[in-house]
């Protein structure tokens, strides 16, 4: 069973009728009228109708009694009484159970014709024309007037019932109407005689009639029968008990208002929590403040000369290609940034404040290439083969989604192809275009190959604590604002390539790749 700080709004409403019709809400008073008198008078009454001519007499009348054993029993007709031993739960002793057609009128709605909507007319409500919090005035549909059809209208204080469809079950309380409305096919309209409207309307809300309907729908769209409408089992109270557990159902309804406007702020919170977590998590690591920083490491500074004398060896094998653009940036004795390009100093706003075992850096000067994909690719094959060239679509944070959604080539195009990036292990994955910003780090298992909407970056330092950096909320704002066109926005090559990033000693990276990897597994 949940408890109260699981439920839902809607399932502790639920709750709170179901003691309701069950009479735990509120005390029994001895000096009520027994149900049982108020049941005798409404069956005189239908008898007296009847007799008058007023109403026709129902071919199997049903009357449920109490009998000497306290055991109820239901009369059908002429047959003899049966005893009913399986009714849906116990009922104080001043309560009786009644079939809903013996406290009410009810009508199954009209098949009017489409062909015959007209512009002025009787409005005409279908399933989709209510939910439980009123009509809706949309798409609204009209016919002519009939006398004929009167019996089809809709008065204050009636109640209509979906028979059919997803919404099955779903109810509508009418207090006042604006105009003459008349019932569509498959909505039941139920008008309630001799007891309280609002009583039975928290019945037919409550979860035990849901129970009914949802065990008693057949399979083909989800239908249910008048008949089992006719035949819903009523727990009748004294009518001033009815009454009192309106006044008291009332009472709480502010209450369960409040309470679902804080399970709802409570849910968007859940919801909100983990991205929110992941993001202040990645702008602590970068910014240094997520791990203790040892003061045994190499400076960022040594890393730097190491990578740099790494890629002017790659250079001279031909294997990458000079960076023309080759900058240094330092933060001076007036705390200012600068960087030098060539000759050329200029100063620089750097994106956050860091300390002296970091270093800001071009993100190209720390790579040993970034590029993106076939500017004019191909067109892929429409049968699946072992090689694929993806777009942005198919590059989600950590992962490489939707193959069914990307381009298959021969071996023959994928090798032409894949000279251009020729993608290796550990390399990163940035959309660029489209949906941008989103990365991964590539794992070596795929035969790959990309659009433009792709750019690959292969890093000389540790690719994923650079995915972290990327996937921070401060770069993630600079794409965002810095992305240009006009029918896609891009975030591209020369944008990506001058990108500042922060970077720390080796040791220092791998400590916080280890630290966010454990925190964001909580929230996983």
């Amino acid at each position: 069973m949940k408890t109260i700080k699981n439920l839902k709004a809607e399932e502790l409403r639920k709750s709170i009728l179901q003691l309701a019709i069950q009479g735990k809400l509120v005390k029994q008073d001895p000096n009520d009228e027994p149900a049982s008198e108020l049941v005798k008078r409404i069956y005189e009454e239908k008898n007296k109708l009847i007799s008058e001519g007023k109403i026709k007499k129902e071919k199997n009348q049903s009357y449920i009694f109490k009998g000497d054993d306290n055991c109820y029993y239901e009369k059908i007709g002429s047959n003899a009484p049966i005893m009913l031993k399986e009714l849906p739960f116990d009922i104080p002793d001043n309560w009786m159970w009644v079939r809903l057609k013996n406290i009410s009128s009810l009508n199954g709605g009209y098949a009017f014709k489409s062909e015959k909507f007209c512009k002025e007319g009787i409005r005409v409500i279908r399933i989709s024309d209510f939910d439980e919090k009123g009509i809706k005035n949309k798409d609204i549909k009209r016919y002519p007037y009939s006398i004929d059809l009167d019996s089809y209208r809709i008065l204050p204080e009636d109640i209509l019932l979906c028979m059919t469809g997803g919404t099955v079950g779903k109810s509508f309380h009418i207090k006042t109407l604006d105009e003459y409305c008349y019932i569509n096919q498959r909505v039941a309209l139920i008008r309630i005689q001799n007891i309280s409207t609002d009583y039975f309307y928290s019945v037919l809300t409550s979860s035990y009639i849901s129970n009914v309907i949802n065990t008693s729908k057949t399979s083909t769209n989800d239908n249910i029968s008048m008949k089992l409408i006719e035949d819903f089992l009523v727990p009748l109270p004294p009518l001033n008990e009815q009454l009192n557990i309106i006044e008291k159902i009332k009472s709480f309804e502010p209450l369960i208002n409040r309470y679902d406007e804080l399970e709802k702020k409570i849910t968007s919170l859940e919801l909100e929590f983990p991205e929110k977590f992941k993001k202040s998590i990645l702008q602590y690591a970068i910014e240094g403040k997520l791990v203790k920083q040892d003061p045994n490491d190499e400076p960022a500074s040594v890393l730097l000369e190491r990578i740099k004398t790494e890629k002017e060896k790659l250079i001279k094998e031909g294997k990458i290609k000079q960076d023309k653009n080759e900058s240094y940036i330092y933060q001076g004795d007036d705390k200012n940034y600068y960087e030098k390009i060539g000759n050329n100093v200029k100063q620089i706003e750097v994106p956050f404040n860091s300390n002296r075992v970091s270093k800001w850096i071009r993100l190209s000067d720390i790579s040993k290439k970034i590029i993106d994909g076939n500017h004019n690719p191909p067109k892929g094959k429409f049968y699946k083969t072992d090689f694929l060239m993806l777009s942005s679509q198919n590059i989600n944070n950590d992962a490489i989604v939707e193959l069914d959604k990307c381009r298959y080539l021969t071996k023959e195009q994928f090798d032409v192809e894949n000279k251009r990036t020729n993608i290796s292990n550990n390399d990163i994955l940035f959309t660029s275009v489209g949906t941008i910003g989103r990365t991964c780090v590539y794992n070596g298992v795929l035969n790959i190959c990309f659009q433009r909407s792709v750019s690959i970056i292969s890093t000389l330092i540790n690719p994923y604590y650079l995915k972290i950096y990327l996937d921070s909320p401060k770069f993630q704002k600079k794409v965002l604002e810095e992305a240009t066109g006009t029918a896609q926005k891009g975030f591209y090559l020369n944008q990506l390539s001058r990108s500042l990033v922060l970077v720390y000693s080796f040791e220092y990276q791998n400590r916080i790749v280890n630290r966010v990897n454990k925190l964001l597994n909580i929230v996983k």
